[in-house]
């Protein structure tokens, strides 16, 4: 042994320092938790619910008084379109009851003649 250096003092290993090595620890899956209602939660969920009850309540009002409208402006077209043939008829009548020809009948039936020179056309 005598090729073995001798060493001078303390001759016991120098610790190394490893890497820490983390333990792995199992992690346990619970089942969600049932989520806490406070009453900020509770206020703004109503707020919506009465929103979309409002907004659906104004879009039912405004249909409805649009086809109220229409109907109303489907009405007042038809009676107008009664009084345009009421006024085409009376006008036809009117230019039936005044021509020349049936002017001169009514004029010999009630012993009347009629003089061309009296006669003047206005316009």
């Amino acid at each position: 042994m005598d090729a073995m250096p001798k060493y001078a003092g303390n001759t016991a290993p120098k610790k190394v320092n490893q890497p820490q090595r983390r333990v792995k620890t199992k992690t346990v899956r619970r089942p969600y938790e049932k989520p806490v209602w406070n009453a900020m939660d509770l206020t703004m969920a109503a707020a919506a619910v009465v929103t979309v009850a409002f907004m659906a309540f104004l879009v039912m009002f405004m249909a409805s008084k649009g086809a109220s409208a229409h109907k109303q402006l489907q009405s007042t077209t038809t009676q107008l379109e009664q009084l345009r043939d009421k006024n085409n008829d009376l006008k036809q009548e009117v230019s039936s009851l005044s021509s020349p020809d049936r002017l001169g009948q009514v004029a010999e039936k009630h012993g009347l003649s009629l003089q061309n020179q009296n006669i003047r056309n206005v316009k």
